[in-house]
């Protein structure tokens, strides 16, 4: 699971889209994504946009419509393309956002690199309600707040007659008084997210009050809290708490012993497949692997299992799509198909996939 925002993505999202809930999707998408040797899947083995839509409106209560034209508008940028050899929906290029500008030749490195905490303040009703460009001045707080060369400790500081004012260039105006009014008017809406710091600073301010009153001063600790690791397995836990619940029952059954990272891990993996008899053959084959490790000790250890479980994903898909295509599903009832595919895979004589898991991991 994904708790970090490519910068370069932001960047083209805060000033080059106007869509409403664009950041709300790019959120919802990044923190669905696995990370998988430095690639951002989202595995739906399909290129179809409604199988996408459906994944982020699962945890983003909006218009199927609205979410399809953020989907095309992040297409469209070149944030999000379709890798039809992974079969996976990709985040483009995220993995320059934890490189170091001498990690390229490239001179426009540095440029591209750079990332941005999730906070679970974007979770929140109140973050989803707020205005676009209200959005966007929390993720460039944010933004600022996770620089190097920040230096925005404890607060922020903002003078809006600064030329070229990052300020303004996401506020999209290049009027003083607009941007005045607007973060006026934020500021006392959001009384419970921010301390005002304003009138105390002014005083100490010499300049002329015409100019102090387009000066600004407050502090937020809803951008100070990033997500943290055990935040991130609450948040999955919360938003797939079914596939949480057969992870564990079969984990308990087994009896062998999983860290929450891995049962993280594993619910992530399952959470964007449809069918369920899909989720629990995939848990049970990643649950078989650990029981020879740890119990049989005939198996050495998963090096990485986001990686594992994108491969054991690939083969139960691909493994039904054969199952498919040898058995007439015209005349089965669609709540039969678990049965039958469940009695098909029992029979099979590559029962753990060993050789098409292998196969998988080997084109990640």
């Amino acid at each position: 699971m994904a708790t970090k925002l490519y910068n370069s993505h932001l960047s083209k999202i805060i000033f080059e889209c106007n869509e409403y809930y664009i950041l709300d999707t790019y959120i919802s998408l990044v923190d669905m994504a696995s990370e998988v040797n430095s690639k951002y899947l989202i595995q739906t083995f399909s290129d179809s946009k409604a199988d996408l839509i459906a994944l982020v409106r699962r945890n983003l209560n909006i218009a199927y419509k609205t979410v399809f034209n953020c989907i095309d508008k992040l297409i469209e940028k070149s944030i999000l393309e379709y890798d039809s050899v992974l079969h996976s929906w990709i985040l483009v290029d995220m993995e320059n956002m934890t490189k170091s500008k001498y990690d390229s030749n490239n001179e426009s490195s540095y440029a591209s690199t750079g990332y941005t905490h999730i906070r679970k303040f974007f979770f929140t009703p109140e973050f989803i309600k707020m205005k676009a460009r209200e959005k966007r001045l929390m993720i460039y707080m944010s933004e600022l707040s996770d620089s190097k060369a920040s230096k925005f400790h404890d607060g922020f500081s903002m003078n809006l007659l600064k030329p070229s004012s990052g300020w303004m260039k996401v506020l999209k105006t290049k009027s003083k008084y607009y941007a005045k009014y607007t973060i006026n008017k934020m500021l006392n809406k959001y009384s419970e997210i921010f301390k005002d710091n304003s009138e105390a600073a002014r005083l100490k301010d010499l300049s002329p009050k015409r100019n102090t009153n387009f000066k600004f001063y407050f502090e937020c600790e809803s951008i100070n809290r990033k997500v943290l690791e055990d935040d991130c397995i609450e948040l999955v836990k919360l938003n797939n708490l079914k596939e949480h619940n057969l992870v564990m029952e079969k984990v308990k059954f087994a009896g062998i012993t999983l860290t929450k990272k891995l049962v993280m891990h594993l619910v992530r993996a399952i959470s964007n497949l449809k069918e369920w008899f899909l989720k629990e053959r995939v848990a049970q084959l990643i649950i078989n692997k650990y029981i020879a490790i740890q119990i049989h000790k005939s198996r050495e250890n998963i090096k990485s299992l986001p990686a594992y479980a994108a491969a054991v994903v690939k083969s139960v898909v691909n493994e039904y799509k054969e199952f498919k295509k040898l058995r007439d599903l015209n005349n089965m009832r669609s709540y039969e198909y678990g049965e039958y595919f469940i009695e098909y895979t029992n029979n099979q004589v590559d029962y753990d996939l060993k050789d098409e898991i292998k196969q998988a991991l080997s084109l990640l």
